[in-house]
């Protein structure tokens, strides 16, 4: 297949795009594709492949100065990694940073997708597994929600969960708690407020140490 724009080359790459709903494939030789303007996408077509330059253009904070300022007050307390430290090396400094990033990483995922999970197509040869805690509209009846039991195995009176946090120790549960009230005020925005308890979660980790 030729290009669709030079008809002279081979076309070796397919750009789709999607406007109001409307599905439109596109198809265009390296030389025409690095030539025209994909925006943060158009990296890709630059020799190797800057997997950070494309973070940075999909991850990277809109709204001007003010809300990058607010954004990089935002650093893991176990590793010191900012956000902006994570865009621009397009890596995590540790485990926890994934708890601390999540919700910002989340919310750009949705403005690009719509949504956090996969409801797409799959390849043929992918067995898809089941996810008990997705509730789909069959399962909201007497009978899914029979199923969904089934598949959680969490039924009335079970104490699995209760079990699991009375295990846990105080400093814990406490740890636990100001992780979620961190997680939290970074999705309302409220970022002086998670800076207190990215401190406090800091000084546990190291009383706890």
């Amino acid at each position: 297949m030729l290009c669709e724009r030079c008809k002279i080359r081979e076309a070796n790459i397919q750009y789709t795009e999607i406007a109001n709903g409307v599905r439109t494939e596109h198809n265009y030789c390296a030389q025409c594709a690095k030539e025209m303007d994909f925006g943060p996408y158009s990296a890709i077509f630059e020799g190797e492949f800057p997997l950070g330059k494309l973070l940075s253009g999909l991850l990277g904070v809109p709204g001007g100065a003010d809300e990058e300022e607010k954004t990089s007050q935002i650093v893991c307390p176990t590793c010191g990694t900012s956000y902006d430290d994570f865009v621009k090396n397009s890596r995590f400094g540790c485990a926890d940073c994934y708890s601390v990033f999540d919700l910002l990483i989340n919310d750009k995922i949705k403005q690009l997708q719509g949504n956090v999970r996969h409801t797409g197509k799959h390849p043929k040869f992918q067995k898809i597994k089941a996810d008990p805690f997705h509730l789909t509209s069959s399962d909201q009846s007497e009978e899914g929600k029979e199923r969904v039991e089934e598949k959680t195995g969490l039924f009335a009176g079970e104490t699995e969960m209760k079990a699991e946090t009375g295990a846990e120790s105080a400093a814990e549960m406490q740890l636990r708690q100001l992780e979620s009230k961190l997680r939290e005020a970074v999705r309302r925005e409220e970022y002086e407020e998670a800076a207190k308890y990215r401190d406090q979660i800091r000084a546990l980790k190291e009383a706890q140490a």
